[in-house]
């Protein structure tokens, strides 16, 4: 009766809040910037693709295994105790309201936590693998895509420029999943990119069962694995580091997951089966797909082989059509976890097994000396996971064909209610080779690299709140454009954040990254007694220094404004600066059936390197993170009108113009207009 009554108020209390804080769906705006911050380089779409996989999939509460729940990156370790603990002293929630309830949690964390999680009465289905059928849902979504100028790549080959792409402007986009919450899903992803000639030149399906008595995956088609701290398998919402400065650090064993991106590299295609046997987790599987590489022939020997794998997923000219699926690849593997009585201590030992039908050789250079070469990799690693009060202790210790070792050990833990830390130490040879990796390092890959990380926030106030990250890095051996071994270098990250309410959010955010990196200097010299100059390559300490401000207020139910700005600066040692700016001013507002969102803004860099991303609103499942660069102003609108109970419809215009020169980008991309402007059409069919 005490804990009926506690949740009787706790809907009263949750529902006056409600009223200032409504959450139709999720802010991914705002819970990028939470977490993402400003990256200093493109983001992967299939970060956003699992972030909103999460939202769609909403975990359930009682059924939900702890590193679930820290894969949302909101609650810390003792907001993760204290659920667990409530959860096996009062047994199953009753409601979603009941979380108000937990000791630790709080309202700001609650409302963060909704987007992603659910309160579901029955729990795990015993039944046959067609019982998922009964009570899906399904939806189908169709997206149009064009930029309306024309491009180079468009237009009529010349006797000087004969590449053209092949296909038409258009970009396309089909998606169908039909789920049940409780242990079914099924789908498939149809994609033309712009240029290219096929209606469908990238096609995904799954077909994924869960629960099922001992079965508690069964994945066929595509999917990806995540698997330990991602050093020989990766998938999932993971960022490193960002503005989430603790969360972050660690990755969750989350095993099978169906794959629906539509980015054409790092996923698995074939078959994939977790079993329980006991406190054990055994997962087995096998994958056989076709990846793009530029194939070349051996002068010497006649045979083929790749010198790259191409990870763009374009197939628009001669030369990338030509490399689709030139490259046949076979994987094979399995995961076996054991996890204690309590869940507080998980290992687990992984074996991948990658084969080629080609041989893959890379340039003959110094930065490729360590790189692979030849058909087949293994991979062996341990991993593990131990939780000791508001503690956790990760790692994972993987070693490929090579013999190169792959290493990653940390903690994260609380220190009271208002303070959160991670520590983490990486290590990754020169020749660790692992094609499914993304663990936490400085390198798009993990390879070559040797690092320490210290985050930490504090919550001084329930207004003020601090946060911050100090990390260093070191490279063995040479990397590309970096003519120099070893090389080191630090980057740090400073963030205030002040809420006076719940309506209002101001932060300001620092961050400075040193690297050593090649530049071009001018080197005088005497020749026949004449003096002279010439452009020579020297490796020298690189700074890059960023400032932001965000205001985000939300006037009222309807409307909601965000205001942001960014600074930047660029400067190789011995060399003057370069500098850009940007800021932007967003008007969101929400009048029922119909939603607008919009945004001005101004931007100024001297070049690429000061380039300020700003993320964008956009249509459902679409991601837009551009860089800012060059001087010009870029508007969009989108419009979103729910036409009826199961059919919503997105329009989106976007035009950036460009103050300085007449044309726009380079290459086959380039327009002769100083402007650029796109429009999407989407329509999604729920029912």
């Amino acid at each position: 009766m005490k804990r009926l009554l506690l949740i009787c108020l706790s809907v009263c209390t949750f529902t006056i809040y409600a009223q200032e804080y409504p959450r139709k769906e999720i802010n991914i705006r705002n819970f990028i910037q939470d977490i993402v911050g400003n990256p200093d380089g493109g983001v992967n779409e299939d970060l956003f693709e699992s972030l909103y996989q999460n939202y769609l999939n909403p975990i359930d509460l009682n059924n939900v295994s702890r590193e679930q729940l820290a894969s949302v990156y909101v609650l810390s370790e003792k907001q993760l105790n204290s659920f667990f603990q409530y959860r096996q002293k009062a047994g199953n929630l009753l409601s979603i309201y009941e979380l108000q309830a937990i000791p630790d949690f709080d309202l700001p964390t609650i409302y963060k936590l909704i987007p992603f999680v659910a309160v579901k009465a029955d729990g795990l289905s015993f039944g046959s693998l067609t019982d998922g059928f009964d009570g899906s849902n399904q939806y189908l979504l169709l997206r149009y895509a064009q930029i309306l100028e024309t491009k180079k790549g468009f237009t009529e080959p010349t006797s000087t420029s004969k590449v053209r792409y092949e296909g038409s402007p258009l970009k396309l986009y089909a998606r169908y999943k039909m789920f049940s919450q409780k242990d079914f899903s099924l789908g498939f992803t149809l994609e033309k990119d712009e240029g290219e000639s096929q209606l469908t030149d990238f096609k995904s399906f799954h077909l994924q069962f869960q629960n099922k008595g001992h079965w508690k995956n069964i994945t066929l088609g595509d999917y990806q694995l995540q698997l330990g701290q991602g050093l020989i398998s990766s998938a999932g919402f993971y960022i490193g580091k960002g503005s989430e400065t603790v969360l972050t650090t660690r990755r969750n064993q989350l095993g099978i997951r169906p794959y629906t991106s539509t980015l054409e590299n790092n996923f698995f295609r074939g078959a994939a089966a977790t079993y329980q046997l006991g406190r054990f987790d055994i997962t087995g599987f096998y994958s056989r797909l076709r990846r793009d590489g530029n194939i070349v022939i051996d002068k010497a020997t006649n045979l083929e082989y790749a010198s790259s794998l191409q990870t763009s997923g374009l197939h628009r000219t001669p030369s990338e059509i030509e490399d689709k699926g030139s490259l046949l690849e076979e994987d094979f593997g399995t995961d076996i976890t054991f996890k204690n009585k309590d869940n507080s201590l998980q290992i687990g030992f992984t074996a991948l097994q990658t084969n080629f039908d080609k041989k893959i050789q890379k340039a003959d250079k110094d930065y490729n000396k360590y790189e692979f070469a030849g058909t087949q990799n293994t991979l062996l690693g341990l991993h593990y996971n131990y939780n000791y009060q508001n503690l956790s202790f990760f790692g994972e210790v993987a070693r490929s064909s090579s013999g190169g070792l792959g290493a990653v050990s940390g903690v994260l833990g609380s220190l009271g209610k208002k303070t959160d830390f991670s520590v983490l130490f990486r290590n990754y040879d020169r020749d660790f080779h692992s094609f499914y990796a993304n663990g936490f390092s400085e390198n798009s890959r993990n390879i070559n690299e040797r690092g320490f990380y210290l985050g930490a926030k504090h919550a001084f106030t329930k207004q003020w709140s601090v946060s911050g990250y100090f990390d260093y890095f070191h490279f063995p051996w040479y990397r590309y454009l970096v003519d120099k071994l070893p090389t080191s270098g630090f980057d740090y990250l400073g963030r205030i954040t002040y809420q006076p309410k719940k309506t209002l959010q101001i932060f300001f955010q620092f961050r400075q990254e040193n690297k050593e990196e090649n530049t071009k200097i001018t080197e005088t010299y005497i020749d026949k007694g004449k003096e002279k100059t010439r452009e020579i390559t020297v490796v020298r300490d690189r700074t890059r220094r960023v400032f932001v401000a965000n205001l985000d207020y939300k006037i009222s139910k309807i409307w909601n404004i965000q205001t942001r700005a960014s600074y930047s600066t660029y400067k190789f040692d011995g060399q003057d600066f370069t500098q850009g700016f940007a800021i932007a001013q967003d008007v969101n507002a929400d009048l029922g059936k119909w939603s607008f969102s919009s945004r001005l803004a101004f931007f100024k860099t001297d070049d690429y390197d000061n380039r300020q991303y700003f993320y964008e609103q956009d249509v459902l499942y679409a991601f837009s993170f551009p860089a800012y660069y060059q001087h010009g102003v870029r508007h969009y609108l989108m419009a979103q009108y729910k036409i009826s109970k199961n059919i919503d419809a997105w329009v989106r215009w976007a035009r950036t113009d460009l103050f300085d020169g007449d044309t726009f980008s380079s290459g086959l991309e380039e327009i002769p207009l100083s402007h650029r402007s796109e429009v999407k059409v989407q329509m999604r069919l729920h029912f």
